[in-house]
């Protein structure tokens, strides 16, 4: 993902594990153009929705052990009432209980957001682009947690009408590059990326489970429901390391 321009992001960090706190508030204070307007601990979940509006967070980073309904109604309250707050989950675990609630959760507002296990972010710098990729308004997906939330749908048409610039543009974009960053990629001007982007666009229109607010979300489920079965499925995740979209 490409790097934006220099404007001031203000963060809220949830953290559950005390070490982890120590880090982000060294790590992530250090690299502009953000600032970390607080690093809390599991209690600052609690009425998360006016904490976030009242600190004027641009992005909230929740890292959790997993999710449950309560978080989720927190999350959606986020997405919904205040689009212009990106917002990063970091999971350690998830099990088939928990696919729907973040199936739901990625197609609820308009604002940014980002969905990964703490596995796939091993590195500062993988949780710093994602962050600005939010802040821009990107919706990012893990690759093992989309083939899953997505998974033993129907076989759709869609993939067979794109070109293979555009199947090479798609595998990008749901690995959570940014135009510029497709662009950069494929050694392509920005503008034929937006072009390949509107066409991919215009052949999905055609899928039942289009969006329209979420376009990029909707183009990855089908991408990852095609490559789900040379993805190993994942079940109840421990905290390991692993990669970044």
């Amino acid at each position: 993902m490409d790097q934006l321009e220099a404007k001031t992001v203000r963060l809220y960090v949830i953290e559950e594990q005390e070490i982890y706190r120590e880090i982000y508030k060294v790590t992530l204070s250090d690299k502009a153009p953000l600032e970390v307007l607080q690093v809390a601990g599991s209690r600052g979940i609690s009425n998360l929705a006016h904490t976030v509006a009242s600190l004027s967070a641009d992005v909230l980073v929740l890292s959790i052990r997993k999710l449950d309904a309560a978080m989720i109604k927190e999350m959606e309250q986020i997405r919904s009432g205040y689009p212009g707050v990106g917002v990063v989950i970091l999971l350690m675990t998830y099990n088939h209980q928990d696919i729907e609630l973040m199936r739901r959760l990625a197609m609820t507002g308009e604002g940014g957001m980002a969905l990964f296990l703490k596995q796939s972010l091993d590195q500062v710098e993988q949780l710093y682009r994602t962050i600005l990729a939010v802040n821009q308004g990107q919706v990012i997906l893990d690759p093992p947690l989309a083939s899953f939330m997505f998974a033993g749908k129907p076989e759709c048409p869609f993939l067979s009408q794109l070109t293979a610039r555009e199947m090479e543009i798609l595998g990008l974009l749901a690995r959570g590059y940014t135009n510029s960053a497709i662009a950069a990629s494929l050694y392509i001007d920005i503008k034929t990326v937006e072009h390949h982007l509107n066409s991919l666009y215009s052949k999905l229109k055609a899928d039942p489970d289009y969006n329209d607010k979420h376009l990029r979300v909707s183009a990855a489920r089908l991408y990852f429901e095609t490559i789900r079965d040379s993805l190993n499925e994942p079940q109840l995740v421990p905290a390991a390391a692993g990669q970044s979209a």
